[in-house]
């Protein structure tokens, strides 16, 4: 009898003991998860693609076609104003807001403005160099 109560009263503090967890929220595509890796370039920022005019000060990029992916409005694009982190070829890095697209760029590179292509690449004399870069 007495094993029996055992295993009652274990079973008991095992249950009473358990934590309820819940699952955190989803944020973020597939698509958003990833690592690209491609060229990084500057250009003279103004009015861009998601209805906003910028300045060559700000920490603004211009992503490229394929990924920017603009639909039959642009402005309503839900890539405009997500943030991405960029790392240069020396390891220094910057976070920027998405507001252009840059046609003319590949696949995995991004347009930026001079005073973020100077942060994450150095001298704007380079005028490209090696990044990688992540939506945040």
């Amino acid at each position: 009898m007495n094993k029996i109560v055992f295993f009652i009263l274990l079973n008991l503090f095992i249950l009473c003991s358990v934590k309820q967890t819940e699952a955190l929220p989803i944020k973020k595509l597939a698509s958003d998860l990833l690592s690209f890796v491609g060229k990084g370039t500057y250009y003279d920022v103004g009015p861009g693609s998601c209805g906003q005019t910028n300045s060559n000060s700000e920490m603004v990029v211009a992503v490229n076609k394929e990924q920017m992916a603009n639909g039959s409005n642009p402005n309503g694009n839900p890539k405009c104003n997500k943030k991405v982190k960029i790392v240069g070829p020396s390891g220094k890095s910057a976070t920027a807001r998405v507001v252009d697209t840059c046609p003319g760029c590949d696949n995995g590179s991004l347009d930026m403005s001079p005073a973020l292509f100077k942060k994450v690449c150095g001298d704007l004399g380079l005028g490209v160099c090696s990044i990688h870069w992540e939506f945040e």
